[in-house]
């Protein structure tokens, strides 16, 4: 049955908000404000989950998709919309959720790190199955044989189209890339642990202001080029105003945030779980000569905390957990900086921290991913004076 109703705003997933009734209907590529006719097409959990059917009313920030695959192709569902109103969108999800479930309102509107729209991601990972190379479709495993993306760095883009064919051969793997927008690396990797080389190169140097960061396809890395000298700049200019002897850095990778602590602090503790990271972290340490940093191999969700005062953490999107928040509350920490990627998530572990005596004491949103409802989210959380 086909239904009118008005776009009230976008939630978190992309899609936008219709109230039908008592039903709350979660309608994908629409803008706010906008009128349209729907359908209801099922229940996921406890959301309705809705059909655009046709646009009555169509905003003004309504935009032409530029990528022939949007629709099908899983990885944007932002780009009917102008850059501007993904940014407002992204904003009222983060002010929601932390209304929602943090119980938190912001005393004024959260500041926004904008980023080029185009050729901005370090990495990428294209599937390959059944003689098929590209992108999982919104939803499925089926793959969307690409032609091109906007998203990716144009060596990136030009070596995939190059290498498709070859990788087409494997009944199922996936290509694995990482860029600094000029230099790539890239491998291929089968079920079972086999694969091959597909470039030259087996990392990428990556400058960001004074340090030096070599990556490889299958470390972590920020994953937007233009934003990673914002990113360091902000932990920056927290260091510079707490001035720190001693820090440590949770779920920290290749050592990307270790390093601006390591160039201002006596002693750096860097915990993380993965081994190829640790060995990134620490070659990455030592091509920058920050000898002073102790690495820990370990679960940062079970590790013991050092006391120090001080923490950078970088979780998963899965966010961190009650237990590791009452760890850093009963470590002494005065300081956490918290990068989130995930605005539920975040809202949730910052109700915990509030609730053990800290306060949000600076927010910012970084557009690290345009084109798709996902944003990082940077935050200082301070121990409020007893």
């Amino acid at each position: 049955m086909a239904l009118i109703g008005n776009i009230l705003a976008i939630a978190k997933g992309g899609a936008g908000i219709v109230r039908d009734g008592d039903r709350t209907v979660f309608v994908p590529g629409v803008v706010a404000g906008e009128t349209v006719e729907y359908s209801v097409s099922g229940r996921l959990r406890s959301a309705w989950q809705g059909k655009l059917l046709r646009v009555l009313q169509a905003s003004p920030q309504r935009s032409e998709p530029p990528c022939p695959h949007y629709g099908d192709c899983g990885g944007c569902n932002l780009q009917h919309m102008s850059y501007g109103e993904q940014l407002r969108s992204k904003a009222g999800i983060l002010a929601e959720n932390l209304r929602r479930i943090a119980g938190f309102e912001p005393a004024s509107p959260t500041a926004t790190l904008p980023s080029p729209d185009a050729r901005y991601r370090c990495k990428a990972e294209f599937q390959v199955r059944g003689g098929a190379c590209g992108f999982f479709a919104r939803d499925s495993r089926r793959i969307v044989a690409i032609s091109g993306c906007l998203l990716l760095p144009q060596a990136v883009e030009s070596h995939f189209l190059s290498q498709r064919r070859q990788a087409a051969g494997c009944a199922q793997g996936r290509i694995l890339t990482v860029s600094n927008g000029r230099d790539l690396a890239s491998c291929l990797e089968v079920p079972g642990g086999g694969g091959q080389w597909l470039s030259r190169e087996h990392e990428v140097r990556f400058q960001v202001g004074p340090y030096a960061f070599l990556v490889a396809p299958g470390n972590f890395v920020q994953a937007n080029r233009f934003q990673l000298r914002s990113m360091l700049g902000l932990l920056e200019g927290v260091l510079d105003r707490e001035r720190p002897e001693t820090a440590a850095d949770l779920f920290c990778g290749g050592g990307f945030l270790t390093l601006p602590l390591a160039a201002r602090c006596q002693r750096v503790l860097a915990v993380e779980s993965d081994p190829g990271n640790v060995a990134a972290l620490r070659a990455n340490l030592a091509l920058n000569r920050a000898g002073h940093v102790g690495v820990v191999q370990a679960d940062a969700f079970r590790a013991g905390l050092p006391g120090t005062g001080f923490f950078v953490v970088d979780p998963p999107r899965g966010g961190l957990s009650p237990r590791l928040i009452a760890a850093l509350a009963a470590s002494g920490a005065r300081t956490v900086v918290y990068f989130s990627c995930d605005s539920a998530t975040f809202a949730r572990d910052l109700r915990l921290f509030l609730g053990h005596g800290f306060k949000l004491d600076e927010l910012k949103l970084l557009d690290n991913f345009p084109h798709s409802d996902h944003f990082e989210i940077f935050s200082v959380l301070k121990r409020a004076a007893r």
